[in-house]
């Protein structure tokens, strides 16, 4: 029989997610530019040097991070499957599961990182890399949707607008605490609704 089990994490994994999970924390309570890597290593229990040689940068951890939640919230399986079986009901629960998720901490790391994006041409990298996936996988979706093997400029336009509403979306939840998912889930039903195929 076939052992498919993944083996433990390894110690020095161990320390990296703990130095991730805490850094997160601190980047939404304090900000980007409050957070130091010393409180980061303070707060996780681990030297700094330790810390620089898991993460020689702030910029690193965020990277970290960032490509933790896109793995969490892009479930590119539950869509990749969806569109190998043309599951059209499957396509749209992975297109409105997408931006309606609670998560506020979530929400404000995004805003925070959005914000230093401005700033940092490092998180900017890292902002757009990002970007330019989730848009890839939205397109695809929309694409099956409609019907096509291919993603064309009319799966990438709407992609676009359902990144613009998903964005306004954490901004109003976070910014003015509304609760804007009827409007949200109104608009995402229109552009569901327009990729008929």
């Amino acid at each position: 029989m076939l052992n498919t089990q993944c083996p433990p994490p390894t110690r020095a994994e161990l320390r990296r997610h703990n130095i991730k999970e805490v850094a997160r924390r601190l980047f939404v309570e304090n900000g980007f530019h409050a957070t130091g890597i010393a409180a980061i290593a303070k707060e996780s229990g681990v030297a700094v040097q330790q810390l620089y040689r898991d993460f020689p940068s702030k910029e690193d951890i965020i990277a970290a991070i960032v490509a933790a939640d896109c793995e969490r919230f892009a479930d590119q399986k539950t869509l990749n499957r969806a569109l190998a079986t043309k599951d059209r009901d499957g396509i749209i629960a992975w297109l409105v599961g997408t931006p309606s998720r609670k998560d506020e901490a979530g929400d404000r790391l995004f805003l925070e990182i959005a914000a230093e994006a401005a700033r940092n041409d490092r998180i900017r990298a890292i902002f757009l890399d990002v970007r330019e996936r989730a848009s890839e996988n939205i397109s695809r979706a929309f694409a099956g949707l409609m019907g096509s093997d291919s993603v064309k400029s009319e799966h990438y336009t709407l992609a676009q607008a359902f990144m613009v509403i998903s964005l306004g979306s954490v901004c109003a939840r976070t910014l003015h605490q509304e609760n804007v998912k009827p409007a949200s889930d109104k608009l995402i039903a229109c552009l569901i609704d327009g990729a008929r195929p």
